[in-house]
């Protein structure tokens, strides 16, 4: 099994929207996978609903500089022509958080072909990369694909599934399921940690040394 890490460092701001959150938009704190997939499609240049990349491999995340800086930003709605713009208050105020200067380790593991063809496709993407908002662009450092293996681990050094100690707890966006016409959205839920390293028996890839868990 070969495994593939890349960097992705946001260099101004981002949010990774929660879904349920209304005229407060909050964001997670690390990037859902279906999120990472999605910058991964994009560099293979697929269609927006092309879903196919969910069963190439599985997905490592461990946050860089975390809780370096959030923000909180008001959202100004204004309605004009270009030239006169009049400033319009929604029926309550509107608040956006956002991560500023996120960096991320992101670990891949799965098929040798499709770890080598995500590698080609980061190192020249199709289209432009961004996490979050389209508007939200990445540098990306991409690594040499190493051979991994599972291992039984007391220390890892990424997110993890379940509820440990020491970790803030979110319920991540896993993947896209077809529901006819439609899709739904299955969920994970994952402990982030603030120190490394997490602690526990936890299955994980040993990548270089470094042990990651992989969903």
């Amino acid at each position: 099994m070969l495994g593939l890490k890349f960097r992705v460092d946001c260099p101004y701001f981002t949010t990774f929207r929660e879904p349920t959150s209304t005229s407060l938009i909050l964001t997670y704190l690390v990037p859902p996978y279906t999120t990472i997939r999605g910058m991964i499609s994009n560099a293979l240049g697929l269609p927006r609903d092309d879903l196919r990349v969910q069963e190439w491999f599985k997905i490592g995340i461990k946050p860089l500089n975390f809780e370096k800086c959030r923000e909180m930003a008001k959202i100004l709605k204004l309605k004009g022509t270009g030239k006169n713009y009049q400033r319009i208050f929604p029926s309550s105020p509107m608040f956006r958080e956002f991560l500023v200067e996120p960096s991320y380790e992101i670990f891949l593991a799965g098929d040798d072909e499709r770890i080598k063809e995500v590698h080609s496709a980061l190192l020249n993407p199709k289209r432009p990369l961004y996490l979050g908002g389209s508007d939200d662009l990445v540098d990306v450092y991409v690594f040499e694909p190493v051979e991994v293996e599972e291992v039984d681990s007391s220390e890892v050094w990424s997110v993890v599934e379940g509820v440990y100690d020491g970790c803030i707890v979110e319920r991540l966006p896993y993947k896209f399921v077809r529901a006819g016409r439609t899709f739904s959205v299955e969920y994970k839920t994952v402990s982030i940690p603030v120190v490394y390293p997490v602690k526990g028996r936890i299955k994980a890839i040993e990548y270089k040394g470094q042990e990651a868990v992989v969903l």
